[in-house]
């Protein structure tokens, strides 16, 4: 837990490479990291895709559900993508 905390998240952002596509979702009540955060590393990484959860915490807590659907559509939109990409 200490390394992550000493990682510099910018650098890393910057690290990502172009072609992935990256999903952040971030819950607009999380406590342990700020909402702005999500929205700085959303004009660092390109090819990126940010999803606010409204009143979601850290852990999601009461949106899990919400925190699926988002998370399940992305990998079917990013599948679709391929599939259509590779014809």
């Amino acid at each position: 837990m200490t390394e992550r905390l000493n990682t510099d998240m910018h650098a890393a952002c910057l690290a990502i490479d172009k072609e992935c596509r990256v999903l952040t979702i971030h819950g607009s009540a999380d406590e342990i990291i700020p909402v702005e955060d999500a929205f700085e590393f959303a004009k660092i990484i390109p090819n990126h895709k940010l999803r606010i959860v409204e009143g979601a915490d850290h852990r999601y807590t009461a949106h899990l559900a919400e925190l699926a659907s988002i998370a399940v559509g992305f990998i079917k939109e990013t599948l679709e993508q391929d599939k259509a990409a590779s014809i």
